[in-house]
């Protein structure tokens, strides 16, 4: 029986660890973020964003689908203001979201609540370096992910 729960919490530490790449816009699935651990200045964590997650320019994407992100993991610059690409392939409400964590109150960054399908260019002020969170506030438990800022 032992050997069973460490197997379960073996297989489930690695299933959470998943954080994919940042901004390309792909359509694969890379499952929820991974267990939060604290960095610098208060923000937190997936384990593995800050080596899978990295910007690669001034535009951010993400396609929210079947009630998804199609990614776990986003990342912009630092101090720099971006673009974010919201596409909805949804016949539903959906928007996106970015925050110190998940509960916290205060919201950096809100898109409007839009219904699909529909593309939203989303102008972005800039961040300071760290790691947020990000999620749809129409989905908030099953639409999130982490947003890298470095």
């Amino acid at each position: 029986m032992r050997r069973t729960w460490t197997a379960l919490a073996a297989a489930a530490v690695l299933v959470m660890s998943a954080c994919g790449g940042g901004s390309s816009g792909d359509d694969e699935d890379l499952g929820a973020p991974g267990p939060a651990t604290t960095m610098g200045a208060g923000h937190s964590m997936s384990a593995g964003a800050t080596t899978d997650c990295a910007p690669t320019g001034s535009t951010v994407a993400v396609v929210a689908s079947a009630t998804k992100f199609n990614t776990a993991c986003l990342a912009a610059p630092a101090n720099q203001d971006f673009t974010l690409s919201l596409d909805n392939r949804d016949t539903i409400s959906h928007n996106i979201v970015i925050l110190e964590g998940h509960n916290a109150t205060e919201v950096l960054y809100r898109a409007e609540i839009f219904t699909g399908p529909k593309t939203a260019t989303l102008n972005v002020p800039a961040l300071p370096p760290g790691t947020y969170a990000f999620h749809c506030e129409v989905h908030p438990s099953v639409m999130t992910g982490t947003f890298v800022v470095k």
